[in-house]
């Protein structure tokens, strides 16, 4: 008997009749999405708390509706959270959608205080979940005595805002109230091309969501407490930058100004950011420091810094300016000019400078991503302290300012 692998079977098929019927069926079913798949989404719950989180990137008109909403409904407190601005970056005086949002309230005439939070620039991912993570950090600081608030959003958007809030805060969230996106009509957004691609991104981006979606709460408030940072030192040297441009601030001579277009940096280490013991030690003698020119400021040491970098045990010397002193007998600036491996290979040669403030016990901050270059790195014209032999670090400082060429 020979050996059968497969055998014989009848089974049913549909007949036109039963095609006709399923196509029917598939029909009926794929209007009956159409028409409630945007209510399913554009989720409501009615207004219960004084508190009203509005997700400040949408449009004016949402803004509009949300102080209507605001105002109707009796809220005392109005929170608007953003993310960064992503366009026009360097045209508009905002960073980030929250304090443009806030600023735009306040011209729409609406009367009581706006608190705002955002999400730093270097989250690029998951951006509602982590906006709810910056709010619940933030939260307290606002002073708000209520723990619950209602949120307001946008259309198509709401289920899934919803959904990220409702993981961070529980059922702190109560309603959810929602704004007309004018683009294209909510009943029949399937003919028109954004509603058709706003809906459906918003439905396959609720269903990975609900399926898929994962986050560690503490590794995203590290990442925002990072990003946050990050943030802080960008700013500050784009606003240095925009201090180079200007003719009537600029250290560079009028020959170097022209090609000018920014200064160059390491870019920012956590790792170069150390918490430093400061031992205050003002038995020296005031003294004459040298600097490139003959000019002799006079200063005095005033502590002992100490850290560790890699095992190895790293001091500073900080000083006092006394001609500052003399000026302002409130000034609480030290001064901390150092040398480093980098010096003439990627940094400037001279040395560069650190900027602190006497601190109120045995520890501080310091941070080597502020280290900035004398004027006399762009110009000889300027008169630079020296860093004094003591500041002569024997490892790589690979954080702050480089070389200007």
């Amino acid at each position: 008997m020979a050996l059968t692998l497969f055998k014989r079977k009848n089974i049913l098929v549909p007949s036109l009749w039963g095609w006709l019927l399923i196509l029917v069926l598939l029909a009926v079913l794929s209007f009956l999405f159409l028409k409630n798949i945007y209510g399913f989404l554009a989720y409501e719950q009615p207004a219960e708390t004084r508190v009203l989180v509005v997700e400040g990137w949408i449009p004016d008109n949402g803004l509009q509706e949300a102080i209507a909403h605001y105002n109707l409904n009796d809220y005392n407190y109005m929170i608007i959270t953003g993310v960064p601005i992503s366009q026009w970056t360097y045209a508009s005086p905002f960073s980030n959608m929250a304090d443009a949002s806030a600023r735009s309230m306040k011209e729409l005439h609406f009367a009581d205080s706006v608190y705002t939070v955002h999400i730093p620039s270097t989250i690029l991912r998951d951006r509602t979940y982590a906006t709810a993570i910056a709010l619940e950090m933030k939260w307290h600081s606002f002073g708000i005595e209520t723990d619950n608030f209602d949120l307001f959003t946008m259309g198509a958007h709401a289920r899934r805002s919803a959904l990220m809030f409702e993981s961070v805060f529980g059922n702190r969230l109560k309603g959810v109230l929602i704004s007309t996106d004018p683009t294209f009509e909510a009943e029949t957004w399937y003919k028109s091309s954004r509603g058709f691609r706003i809906v459906v991104s918003e439905l396959i981006s609720w269903v990975y969501a609900k399926l898929f979606f994962s986050a560690n709460p503490d590794e995203v408030k590290q990442l925002i407490t990072d990003g946050y940072y990050i943030d802080d030192i960008q700013e500050k040297r784009f606003e240095k930058d925009r201090y180079f441009k200007d003719p009537e601030t600029t250290p560079l001579p009028d020959s170097a100004l022209y090609d000018f277009r920014s200064l160059e940096y390491f870019p920012p280490n956590h790792t170069y950011r150390f918490e430093a013991q400061f031992v205050v030690d003002t038995s020296g003698v005031p003294f004459e420091m040298a600097t490139t020119t003959e000019r002799k400021p006079m200063y005095r040491k005033y502590g002992i810094l100490s850290f560790s970098k890699a095992d190895t045990l790293v001091t500073l010397t900080a000083y006092q300016n006394l001609d500052m002193l003399e000026k302002n007998p409130k000034y609480r600036g030290l001064f901390v000019p150092f040398k480093d491996k980098t010096n003439g290979k990627i940094s400037y040669g001279g040395g560069r400078y650190l900027d602190i403030e006497i601190p109120d016990n045995k520890q501080l901050i310091l941070d080597f991503n502020t280290s900035y270059n004398p004027y006399c790195a762009y110009s000889s014209k300027w008169s630079c302290p020296i860093p004094p032999y003591e500041n002569h670090l024997t490892i790589s400082i690979r954080a702050g300012e480089k070389k200007y060429h």
